[in-house]
């Protein structure tokens, strides 16, 4: 016998059988012998992919559940049978007493079925869905769920809410997790009735070590259910039960914030066999956990260098990123470098395309403000000293990670620093400065959004912080950072109790740092003794003596600025710090927009600069106030 050429003539097929079944004058044997016919016909069809011997096998189905699904596909296509039940029965949809009728000449009832079908069968579970969690058996509508019509019809897969299908793909395995690999491939073999826990961060690698392992993998997104009526997330999760069961694939999420549907997702793959794999990113969220595979937190220095290797071959030596990074950071780098170089039309990958790459995935980073770097070390003016300090700091990054290869005892690529002294100093554009330099995002830590009432909230922010600083390699900036890295108190309250846990978690997590970790204050004593002895580089922002003050003044207004020649030298006899210096300049070009002039006269400037020293109770020096009663400096000031 002659098999089927393609999966729609079958379907058209076991749409005459029904119609037969379904028929005023129904002839028994003969839809028993065109039933047996369809089975032989499938069997014969060498090649051709068909739909319902495959849903039978995966769901194992008996003759009768079987008939009954293919039933439930007939009604759904044809109008003319849907008719011809409402006609007898009057009623809207069929029910499955009404098809146990309708398959009766092929595969009659017994006394057993009603105990069957009410109870978690492969059909009344998965197939079909209700309109009803509590709907009695035999009443139930007969209604396939939308995962089962769309594969039975069109071998297509329906749209689920909450849940992606992950196929099988060519994807290049990096064979960087071999031994959790190894883990994974003996739990699919033996530990199915065990849920999986994949403890690791966003990026490790957790979803493609699965679809290695198991091929085809369905994502359940059960945050995205929670707020849905407990109707529609039954629904949703039996059609990625079903769809799981289909693809012979297990479900892998990430569990909703109390669990509540995770749970029912978890008590419906163990009552139909399928595998679940939660992905979580903490030990905290282990409960119950009895399978546990967990994924290096980052990559090391050698292992980002062997995926940038075989994923940009084309890239120039040593243009590798570095960071505390999961495989899935170094991807979107190795993506953004690659179109970085394809704009400037490289052929190869160069370490300026990586860092331009750094710099955008740096725009996602969490509990922090990200500043603009464009200043650079040569457009501060420091004392020399200070600028060698920072220069050192630079270096001391980018060989870091080849210190091991001195003999060295082994250490983090990381650096902490702190900048102390008065405010207005230049201390935060150090910071921006050294960020430029080494091509790396700049984060400021904000305060206000760590900083947290409930107790241990504070320590979360601060982990979460840290963790997106580390993957993106970011300079990272604690201003006024006594207000976190404070002395630690003598416990005489609840109070103290926490805050000194704050303080401790904090020095852990400075500790650890793999980036580099700036800490800028105005007051040095403030700081805890035992922090102060793990810092390595301590560089003291001190007030511009007279030389240096000169030089800012000439720097923020040159003379082509000018509409007379400026007394730079009498200027910087004015104690000021860069900051207020570019204050007074700012009020004086303010005042000189405002009066529709194109250059800065000294009248503008001298009253600039009063103002900015009346602030702090001074006065002008003495040389400027001469020029003053002289005229020198304009009659506006002088009245």
């Amino acid at each position: 016998m002659n098999g089927f050429e393609s999966n729609s003539q079958c379907i058209l097929e076991y749409l005459a059988l029904f119609q037969a079944l379904s028929a005023e004058e129904i002839d028994a044997e003969q839809c028993r012998q065109k039933w047996h016919m369809i089975l032989e016909r499938e069997q014969s069809s060498d090649g051709v992919q068909l739909a319902p011997p495959f849903l039978r096998q995966q769901f194992q189905l008996g003759e009768r559940d079987f008939l009954l699904a293919m039933a439930a596909l007939a009604l759904e296509m044809d109008g003319g049978l849907r008719n011809t039940f409402r006609r007898k029965y009057a009623l809207a949809l069929p029910t499955i007493e009404y098809s146990l009728q309708l398959i009766s000449p092929i595969c009659p009832s017994s006394c057993e079925t009603l105990a069957e079908l009410a109870g978690d069968t492969m059909l009344c579970g998965l197939l079909l869905t209700t309109a009803e969690l509590t709907a009695y058996p035999l009443e139930r509508p007969l209604i396939l769920c939308r995962t089962v019509l769309a594969f039975l019809t069109g071998l297509s897969m329906a749209e689920i809410p909450g849940c992606t299908p992950l196929m099988a793909d060519e994807t290049q395995w990096l064979p960087l997790h071999e031994r959790e690999l190894a883990q994974v491939e003996s739990w699919q073999a033996f530990g199915m009735e065990n849920t999986l826990y994949l403890c690791a961060p966003a990026g490790a690698g957790r979803k493609t070590l699965l679809r290695r392992a198991c091929g085809h993998v369905v994502w359940a997104k059960p945050e995205e259910l929670s707020q849905s009526s407990l109707l529609d997330q039954d629904h949703a999760l039996r059609e990625m039960a079903a769809l799981a069961t289909l693809l012979d694939a297990p479900i892998c999420a990430a569990p909703d914030p109390d669990r509540s549907v995770f749970r029912q997702l978890e008590r419906l793959c163990r009552q139909y066999g399928i595998l679940l794999a939660a992905l979580v990113e903490e030990d905290q969220a282990l409960e119950g956990a009895k399978e546990v595979v967990r994924l290096p937190r980052q990559l090391s220095a050698e292992q980002r260098r062997e995926v940038w290797a075989a994923i940009v071959p084309q890239a120039k030596p040593d243009t590798a990123p570095k960071g505390a990074m999961t495989i899935g950071a170094v991807l979107e780098t190795a993506r953004l470098a690659l179109r970085t170089a394809a704009v400037n039309e490289r052929q190869a990958v160069t370490m300026e395309d990586t860092r331009q790459a750094m710099l955008q995935r740096g725009g996602a980073l969490e509990f922090g403000v990200r500043y603009q770097t464009d200043v650079t070390l040569e457009d501060m003016v420091l004392p020399d000293n200070v600028r060698e300090q920072l220069e050192l700091i630079c270096q001391a990054v980018l060989c870091g990670d080849k210190l091991a290869e001195w003999g060295l005892p082994r250490q983090r690529e990381g650096v902490t620093a702190v900048f102390h002294g008065p405010s207005g100093t230049g201390k935060t554009m150090a910071a921006s400065a050294i960020a430029n330099q080494l091509g790396m995002p700049l984060l400021r830590a904000d305060l206000s959004q760590i900083m947290d009432k409930y107790v241990g909230e504070t320590e979360k922010h601060l982990g979460r912080l840290f963790r997106s600083a580390r993957e993106n390699h970011c300079v990272l900036l604690f201003d006024e950072a006594d207000s976190l890295f404070g002395k630690r108190a003598q416990v005489s309250s609840g109070h103290d109790k926490y805050a000194n846990l704050s303080t401790s978690y904090l020095l852990q997590e400075i500790e650890q740092y793999d980036g580099i970790a700036v800490l800028s204050t105005n007051l040095l004593s403030n700081f805890d003794e035992a922090f102060l002895r793990r810092l390595q580089y301590i560089v003291r922002f001190g007030l511009p003596d007279a030389t240096l003050r000169e030089t800012l003044w000439r720097q923020a207004l040159p003379p082509e600025r000018c509409a007379e020649e400026l007394p730079y030298a009498q200027l910087a006899q004015a104690e000021l710090s860069p900051a207020r210096i570019l204050a007074a300049v700012r009020g004086a070009v303010v005042e000189t927009l405002g009066n529709k002039r194109e250059k800065v006269d000294l009248a503008s400037l001298l009253t600039a600069l009063r103002l900015e020293l009346e602030k702090g109770n001074k006065s002008l020096p003495k040389p400027l106030a001469e020029l003053c009663k002289t005229g020198k400096g304009g009659n506006e000031y002088g009245r």
